[in-house]
């Protein structure tokens, strides 16, 4: 039986690149996962279960 995740805060330390995800399902696809900062390539960043309303607000966008 599939699981909905919670949200994910994904952040870059190196130039301040944010992005909160809403995976739909536990497949994870294309923007729901960073490995690597979309904007300066730096492959460490932290990641955190987002905040309520974070979270909330990235669940009620149907764009990403």
């Amino acid at each position: 039986m599939p699981i909905k995740p919670k949200p994910f805060t994904f952040a870059c330390g190196k130039c301040g690149w944010k992005k909160v995800t809403a995976p739909q399902s536990d497949c994870l696809g294309p923007g729901d996962w960073y490995e690597r900062c979309p904007k300066c390539g730096n492959q460490t960043l932290s990641v955190r279960r987002a905040g309520w309303l974070e979270g909330k607000w990235a669940e009620l966008r149907p764009w990403r």
